[in-house]
């Protein structure tokens, strides 16, 4: 183990190696202080500095570099951040137009109605098709509106293009519809050109057929067939007032060595296409 004594000639030997390279480092300050516009010592700081430049400029590329990755991650962001925003702006935009488009049939479809319950000389009131049967074999459909608003079997149901049906099972919020067109319906009919009479029932694939014309009348394709207001059968009264568009002649059917032809009408309304209705107070 080492004694103080062997310590002490150790520490004066570093001192005087302190001093030493003090006094080194101060007298090369104080040499290039004293030099520092000598020609000899600018040509040295000169070729440094060139020296020194590519590196600086290969530092300052780098760093130009990296920050320009950076800020174009920054803007990549902000490009995702406002795409983001605008697709939403166009989705509520879109759902907005889709309203207002609804809005605006909804409107129409009502300003239709109510100028075709103007012509119609009874009470009516406005109903929602809510269900039907969409292969088309059921000639049915069920309206959103029932014996809460006075709505009985036998009234009749039409649209602005003309007749619907009638109804033939009422609920306190419903009314089942049989079309027109189906082949248990029947409803006596005119020509509204010749005043041809004839009845007119449904068939299967949403056609009519008017039954019963005379040979004699004439009835062209392309006539309207309208309601006559007469009653059939057993009833006291017809449930379908005159004058209501059952359809236009289609084609006809002269059969040989009868005394009455038919013809296949076409629909007035679309019944596939129904969305609101009149349902016709007839008593």
């Amino acid at each position: 183990m080492a004694s103080f004594s062997d310590l002490r000639p150790r520490r004066r030997a570093a001192d005087r190696t302190a001093i030493r390279l003090f006094a080194v480092l101060f007298i090369t300050a104080l040499v290039l202080l004293v030099t520092r516009n000598a020609e000899p010592v600018r040509l040295a700081s000169s070729a440094l500095t060139s020296a020194l430049v590519p590196v600086e400029r290969a530092l300052a590329q780098a760093g130009g570099g990296i920050g320009g990755v950076v800020e174009t991650v920054r803007q990549i962001q902000d490009l995702r951040g406002e795409n983001a925003r605008l697709r939403d702006q166009v989705d509520q935009l879109t759902l907005e137009n889709v309203r207002l488009r609804e809005e605006a049939i909804a409107a129409r479809q009502a300003a239709r109605l109510a100028a075709a319950a103007e012509r119609i000389p009874y009470e009516t009131v406005s109903a929602p098709v809510i269900a039907r049967d969409p292969s088309g074999v059921l000639q049915t459909v069920l309206l959103g509106t029932g014996s809460d608003s006075g709505v009985r079997a036998g009234h009749i149901v039409v649209s602005e293009q003309g007749v619907v049906g009638r109804v033939s099972e009422v609920g306190p919020a419903y009314s089942k519809v049989l079309l027109v067109t189906d082949p248990a319906s029947a409803v006596s009919a005119l020509v509204q050109g010749s005043r041809a009479t004839g009845i007119v029932r449904g068939q299967y694939g949403d056609t009519l057929v008017m039954e019963w014309i005379l040979q004699t009348e004439k009835v062209e394709v392309g006539d309207v067939v309208i309601t006559a207001g007469l009653a059939l059968g057993d009833e006291l009264r017809s449930l379908y007032p005159q004058g209501l568009v059952l359809g236009t002649v289609g084609a006809l059917d002269r059969a040989e060595n009868s005394a009455y032809k038919r013809a296949v009408l076409l629909p007035a309304v679309d019944l596939r296409r129904l969305e609101h209705v009149l349902i016709v107070k007839t008593f």
